[in-house]
């Protein structure tokens, strides 16, 4: 998929992308990947992941997006919502728990804010617990 005038593609995430995608993730508190299994990454004319989107299907068969990361300095280039619209085409339904922070950008694309059990436990089981709750003030959110 050629995307924002092919300044960057999107194609599923291989071996070689995982230490990107690991550093992606600890800039921004976040454990490393299991894997790439479900990883789409969106990459530059160098084929450099320059972020990615996770999907994994919960135990209510619904996907759920986890993480969504985009490096800060293509922040702004429509990476996020180009591996959203994907996701979404591909996947049907969306659900995640949004960082307060990330609330405007998901309901730019559509998402809104549901209830803690639409979202698989296997996504909130740490909201409850986390030391930076209040911080991090984690929302369920959700597009059809």
């Amino acid at each position: 998929m050629s995307c924002m005038d092919n300044l960057f593609t999107l194609r599923a995430a291989r071996p070689d992308d995982k230490p990107w995608l690991d550093s992606y993730c600890a800039a921004e508190g976040m454990a490393d990947l299991d894997g790439v299994e479900g990883v789409t990454v969106a990459a530059n004319a160098s084929d450099e992941p320059v972020g990615f989107v996770q999907i994994a299907y919960g135990r209510n068969g619904v996907a759920h997006v986890y993480p969504i990361v985009v490096h800060p300095s293509w922040r702004g280039y429509d990476v996020g919502r180009a591996l959203v619209e994907d996701a979404h085409a591909k996947h049907g339904e969306l659900r995640l728990v949004s960082r307060g922070s990330s609330v405007g950008f998901y309901e730019r694309l559509g998402f809104v804010a549901c209830a803690w059990e639409a979202v698989d436990d296997e996504q909130t089981e740490g909201c409850a617990e986390c030391a930076m709750k209040a911080e991090c003030a984690p929302l369920p959110m959700r597009l059809l």
